[in-house]
């Protein structure tokens, strides 16, 4: 029997009290290498983007809609990636934009979407 792919245990999920489903989407070309765990926010043109802002006055990318279920590379290309658009994560693994932190309005778009946060408390998965 031939392995299809092999799981690899993490802290990600956080508890199955909600139900989790995928969905695919485009992330955006130049995101570069994401891991499983960030949070993607949707750009005006349909494209995810690591959660992040920019400019001054800081300006969001988008908001806050799903997490990357998979690690994928983006660095030159648009990339279809499996994203988790409901369940429970814990908000300790989740991973954004250099020098971002998820706010409030963040976790309520997070919340609103399906996806609900905790603080799991990190365990050994050896």
């Amino acid at each position: 029997m031939a392995v299809i792919e092999t799981a690899v245990a993490d802290n990600l999920i956080a508890s199955n009290a909600h139900p989790i489903t995928i969905q695919t989407g485009v992330v955006a070309s130049g995101e570069g290498e994401l891991a499983r765990g960030t949070v993607l926010m949707r750009k005006s043109n349909g494209k995810y983007v690591a959660a992040g802002e920019s400019g001054s006055p800081a300006v969001k990318y988008g908001t806050c809609e799903v997490i990357l279920a998979k690690d994928i590379d983006a660095t030159s290309a648009d990339t279809v990636a499996e994203l988790y658009n409901s369940g429970e994560f814990n908000a300790r693994e989740l991973a954004v934009s250099a020098g971002y932190t998820l706010d409030t309005d963040d976790v309520a778009a997070l919340k609103n979407a399906g996806i609900y946060l905790a603080n799991s408390v990190e365990v050994d998965p050896a």
